[in-house]
């Protein structure tokens, strides 16, 4: 009697076995199964997002149907436009040493151009204010790509007037009547890559 119900135990224990090893290899197949197809999909969505940039490649060339051509929605118009509200911002922040506004449109080498004159002007006490300045032209002198980046010289004609006074505030210099007429050729470049819509300044060229 003893044999049989160990014999009889072990049965129903065995069937308990198969049935709970069912039960749980379906589950863990099921949760695996849900688990790893959408982290493989999104790997690969990375690595094909990855692959595009690197495979962004343009070729080198001059003028702006080239330019037109490798980036389709440049726009000349809007571009001046911009170009033209630059001018004036980036000069007011150097003449008020607002290196905020600077560091975020200028390249490294213009930056430290700029940021000399700054500490050049500090250093004598002199101080800018009534800035007022009035581009009258803007025109697209040169385009050029080289290496994946836009260049685009423009060249302007503006008017600035501003008053320098010195520490003591007294006037060092009154240009607030007629101005002073300037032109100047400066280069912008962007990467044709990159996902910001800013351009920054690159060069500058004083002809007058």
């Amino acid at each position: 009697m003893q044999y049989f119900d160990i014999i009889l135990f072990a049965v129903i224990a065995g069937v308990l076995a198969v049935r709970l090893y069912r039960i749980l290899g379906v589950k863990s197949k099921i949760i695996v199964e849900k688990n790893e197809e959408p982290a493989q999909k999104e790997i690969r969505l990375n690595i094909e997002e990855e692959e595009k940039k690197d495979n962004i490649n343009i070729e080198n060339g001059e003028g702006l149907k080239h330019l037109q051509k490798a980036q389709p929605d440049f726009n000349e118009e809007n571009f001046l436009s911009g170009a033209g509200k630059a001018l004036p911002m980036l000069l007011e922040a150097k003449y008020t040493a607002n290196k905020k506004v600077l560091i975020s449109f200028l390249e490294d080498d213009i930056f430290r151009i700029f940021e000399k004159q700054i500490l050049d002007q500090e250093s004598k006490g002199h101080t800018i204010t009534n800035c007022e300045i009035n581009v009258s032209e803007k025109l697209i002198e040169e385009v050029k790509t080289q290496d994946n980046v836009a260049y685009i010289r423009v060249n302007f004609k503006y008017n600035e007037k501003f008053i320098v006074k010195n520490s003591d505030g007294s006037v060092f210099l009154d240009m607030s009547k007629d101005g002073d007429e300037k032109t100047v050729a400066w280069t912008f470049s962007r990467p044709l890559a990159s996902d910001s819509p800013n351009w920054k300044l690159f060069g500058i060229n004083q002809i007058n």
